[in-house]
């Protein structure tokens, strides 16, 4: 008999519950803010692009070194753009500290909403 499945989360990624989500979403709607009056616009783009495109704008070392490439259902070649990936996306949690990556203790929970001064989803700095 095989052993039972575990139900472990993923080591270094955390589950938002709608309480901690809404918090969350307050702090990055507040981030945002500050941004965009010092002129910033936000981008998002999909983090997959086709292989031979990427391979005719970069070089071969970063593609067969530095990226993640795969098939897809379709049989087509697709990599994982490295400026989408991890790097880029962990600037972007940076304002939000370390606590997103692990479970919070319930001290850390109290501590942060004390913080943020949640009145229902919206806060107020």
């Amino acid at each position: 008999m095989s052993e039972p499945l575990s139900t472990d989360p993923y080591k270094g990624v955390r589950d938002f519950y709608p309480a901690d989500w809404a918090m969350m979403e307050a702090l990055f709607a507040r981030v945002r803010q500050v941004l965009q009056r010092w002129g910033y616009e936000e981008y998002n783009a999909s983090p997959l692009e086709r292989s031979e495109l990427y391979e005719a704008k970069t070089s071969e070392e970063i593609v067969n070194e530095q990226t993640y490439t795969f098939t897809d259902r379709g049989d087509r070649k697709v990599t994982l753009r490295p400026e989408m990936a991890s790097a880029t996306n962990g600037r972007r949690r940076a304002v939000c500290a370390s606590s997103t990556r692990r479970t919070l203790t319930s001290s850390e929970r109290r501590r942060e909403k004390r913080i943020l001064k949640l009145s229902g989803s919206r806060a107020r700095f």
